[in-house]
């Protein structure tokens, strides 16, 4: 059935709408970041972002004034580009989509030949990791990551323990201490993503969010926080570590998959690099079994 534009109704999405919405998005079966609903919900302040039902059919746009719109889910594809397409030129606007994998823009190449001009944001796109690998480090392409892991342990007795509402309080004490070794969070960016954080680690449950911390002398030292974007891929929201313990990035990250993830998600994404070099270098370290393009 045809989708009419008066069903058409853009809201910020708020916690509640996890309910309906996460199961769509999972039953997707995306890999990218962008198709995880608290992704979406994280960063809906800083990049205003915005969704819309019709019916089993989930629009999402970043901003309404010429809108960034993520390739629909639920239903025929085809029809709901077109239907997209329609919509932003009734405005007197240009469709612009993202999201598109090089498989999904080949469809889309093959369903609307020379409609569309196409550009990669390398800086978003997203590292795919097996599980497996970064849970235990084998072989000796991460013989330096289990280095960095043993010089760790053998400088500090430390513990792991997951995030839940008697330490959260903890973990977001450590963050505000990560932004204070930055500027205090001067950077727009980071002041969101902290805020993102604090609402994050207070609705759990809701979001299905899971989470892990390092304790070293009775302080949380490094933190992470993740949920499902697919019965097939996890994706890792957030990951900190305070500067002054070195390797403590490398045992949160390796303790977490092994802990949490292991023996459910087979793949982890730990999303894109930002452009920034360093960010990159580190990602790709981990060895990647995919970087998927957007």
């Amino acid at each position: 059935m045809p989708i009419d534009t008066k069903e058409l109704i853009f809201k910020e999405p708020t916690i509640d709408d996890a309910i309906w919405a996460s199961p769509m998005l999972r039953n997707a079966g995306m890999k990218i970041c962008e198709f995880s609903f608290n992704t979406i919900w994280m960063w809906r302040k800083y990049y205003g972002n915005e969704i819309a039902r019709a019916g089993e059919v989930i629009f999402i746009r970043s901003g309404n004034v010429e809108p960034l719109y993520l390739l629909p889910v639920g239903g025929d594809m085809r029809e709901n580009i077109k239907f997209l397409e329609k919509y932003q030129h009734d405005k007197g606007e240009q469709l612009m989509i993202f999201g598109a994998d090089s498989n999904i823009r080949e469809q889309i190449e093959n369903w609307f030949p020379g409609n569309f001009d196409w550009e990669p944001s390398e800086a978003d796109f997203d590292y795919i990791y097996n599980t497996e690998d970064l849970a235990f480090l084998k072989g000796k392409k991460y013989h330096s990551k289990r280095n960095h892991i043993a010089a760790f342990s053998n400088q500090y007795d430390w513990s792991y323990e997951s995030i839940n509402s008697d330490n959260s309080d903890e973990v977001f004490d450590m963050v505000t201490k990560w932004c204070h070794e930055r500027g205090n969070c001067s950077d727009p960016g980071l002041r969101s993503e902290r805020k993102s954080i604090a609402e994050a680690l207070k609705n759990m449950n809701k979001l299905s969010i899971s989470g892990g911390l390092i304790r070293v002398d009775g302080s949380v030292v490094a933190m992470t926080l993740g949920s499902p974007i697919s019965d097939e891929v996890f994706d890792v929201h957030v990951e900190k570590a305070l500067s002054d313990y070195g390797g403590a990035y490398a045992v949160i990250n390796s303790e977490f998959a092994r802990r949490e993830i292991m023996d459910k998600y087979p793949l982890i994404n730990r999303e894109n690099d930002l452009g920034i070099e360093g960010l990159r270098r580190a990602k790709k370290s981990y060895r990647p079994v995919q970087i998927v393009e957007k």
